[in-house]
């Protein structure tokens, strides 16, 4: 059996080697953890309790917290503030929180203090505990929050922002686009009212099909499926979660002829381009002319004669007398004088071959996709 000293007993040995013997030790070793405890203990049972909350400050004791709740030392809080912060943080801050509508733990002062020392972390934590306690207590510093939750605690950030009605949009948007935060970018585009742009941050830089099926479900907007296909119809990853999501959400065949759509265009554009460029060259091309070079009208030679005479060169090569093409027209009035020999339309009107070769191949591809989604209609129903 462990005998034990009842308490009195207890008090009764400890207070006469207090009387006794306390002084000289604390003198021999002042800073006794042991001895300054004891010594904080005494100045309690006195009620000294602001020299008990010195020593428990001074050596860092966790009891520090439950001697202020006991004896009711909020008000202390504030002028130790840091020291407390340090000691626990979590139970400084509700403490503060607790008996905010106490003077001098208004919420402004206690925002001010903390400001001062430059510690923005702890202002964080003691904002999102109120926040959490009573969100309407620090509303003066919700656009201010933006920023603490985006640099400290990026998880609460997107549950602040839906939970916050007097944020600045526009700010807040700033601050998660300065720190990446797409998920609430996303968010609070669509907030704005810019949806599209919202679902273009989804796909481009969330890179989430599901996340971005759901959004254009929650908003319910069938021009948002419109661009939901076309953002997604590069990106095979999209591609496949769209047509997993066939039939529920999507209609089938928007999405055929998207897909369709956007390949036949491809195509059109490289050919277009291949094509233009041979079109380009076969107008810079020089036409050849030499002194056996014959007018296509009378059938003398152009260049050569005795006399001097204008003569007209036509882009599809073939070259006349001025006085062959022009006896009806006045004179110098060379140039809209259409080529005798084959065209009957003004110049800037007519078609070339190639001209011609591009027009076919567009209808070409034309025809060819349309044949293609007429296939694909026909297998899927």
């Amino acid at each position: 059996m462990d005998p034990q000293l009842s308490p009195a007993v207890y008090e009764l040995v400890l207070n006469t080697f207090l009387q006794k013997d306390s002084k000289d030790k604390l003198r021999e070793q002042p800073n006794n953890e042991d001895l300054l405890k004891v010594k904080a203990l005494l100045h309690e049972d006195l009620g000294q309790y602001e020299e008990a909350l010195k020593i428990y400050l001074q050596q860092g004791h966790f009891e520090v917290f439950e001697l202020i709740r006991k004896r009711k030392l909020h008000a202390s809080l504030v002028g130790n503030l840091m020291t407390l912060m340090k000691l626990g943080s979590e139970e400084t801050v509700n403490l503060l929180i607790a008996h905010r509508t106490e003077p001098p733990l208004q919420v402004e002062r206690v925002v001010k203090v903390l400001d001062s020392t430059h510690t923005v972390e702890y202002l964080h934590k003691y904002l999102d505990g109120l926040f959490q306690k009573d969100p309407k207590a620090g509303g003066q510093y919700h656009q201010r929050q933006v920023e603490l939750y985006a640099t400290y605690d990026k998880e609460k950030l997107l549950p602040f922002l839906r939970s916050c009605t007097d944020i600045p949009l526009q700010k807040a948007l700033q601050v998660c686009e300065k720190h990446n935060r797409y998920e609430e970018m996303v968010f609070l585009l669509a907030r704005m009212g810019n949806p599209k742009a919202a679902l273009e941050l989804v796909i481009k830089k969330l890179e989430d099909v599901d996340k971005a099926i759901e959004f254009a479900m929650e908003e319910g907007d069938d021009d948002l499926w419109d661009a939901l296909i076309h953002l997604s119809i590069s990106n095979p990853k999209f591609v496949t979660g769209l047509l997993n999501n066939v039939g529920t959400h999507i209609d089938p065949t928007k999405l055929i002829q998207v897909n369709l759509r956007e390949g036949c265009r491809k195509i059109l554009v490289k050919d277009s381009h291949s094509l233009m460029e041979k079109l380009y060259k076969l107008q810079g091309s020089a036409v050849y002319i030499d002194g056996d070079t014959i007018c296509k009208a009378c059938g003398n030679e152009v260049i050569g004669t005795a006399e001097k005479a204008d003569f007209v060169l036509f882009f599809c090569g073939h070259v006349y007398h001025g006085r062959c093409v022009n006896k009806k027209k006045k004179e110098n009035d060379l140039q809209n004088v259409l080529c005798p020999h084959k065209s009957r339309t003004p110049w800037k009107e007519r078609t070339s071959s190639t001209e011609k070769f591009i027009a076919c191949a567009f209808s070409f591809y034309y025809k060819s996709a349309l044949c293609m989604y007429m296939i694909i209609l026909s297998i899927v129903y």
